[in-house]
């Protein structure tokens, strides 16, 4: 796996997750719900941090802190078979873009489901922001709703890890 934490940003990066409770890794194993979605940063003051950069720059930098993340999780969810973790990327709609771990036990009988659309538009732009690496799958999530379908999040997971079927 190769995607990284910017050595600029490392110590601040590692605060947002302190901050987010993303450190405490066992916890994160299990979830008494259907699905969960732990955001990166809960408000723009959290990243500050990151204010001198251009906007593409910034959602570079959070999606990479992101997917490094996920690969420590994986890491010390092996050997736990009723656990999955993907990196998310929501707020299409915003002026950044909010990576997110999205957590579920399949036991749970959330994949059964859950409908992922091959990647396309979003899924293009979290790919150039990981620099089109091969060991990450992308997916996209879209909603029906009043105003049509839109859009929820993109799905990212390591291609070791691919998501459950149903």
């Amino acid at each position: 796996m190769s995607a990284g934490i910017d050595p600029r940003f490392r110590d601040d990066i590692e605060r947002l997750l302190a901050d987010g409770d993303l450190l405490d890794l066992d916890p994160l194993l299990s979830y008494d719900g259907y699905f969960d979605e732990l955001p990166l940063f809960a408000t723009y003051a959290q990243i500050a941090f990151l204010d001198g950069l251009p906007p593409a720059e910034r959602d570079r930098v959070l999606v990479r802190a992101a997917v490094a993340h996920l690969e420590r999780i994986l890491a010390h969810a092996a050997g736990h078979p009723d656990f999955f973790c993907a990196v998310t990327v929501t707020g299409w709609d915003e002026p950044l873009l909010v990576p997110r771990f999205w957590r579920a036990n399949p036991s749970r009988g959330v994949f059964e489901y859950l409908r992922l659309s091959p990647p396309a538009g979003a899924a293009a732009v979290v790919a150039g922001l990981l620099g089109h690496d091969p060991d990450y799958v992308l997916h996209e999530d879209f909603l029906d709703g009043p105003g049509g379908r839109r859009l929820a999040r993109v799905f990212v997971t390591h291609v070791d890890h691919p998501v459950p079927s149903a």
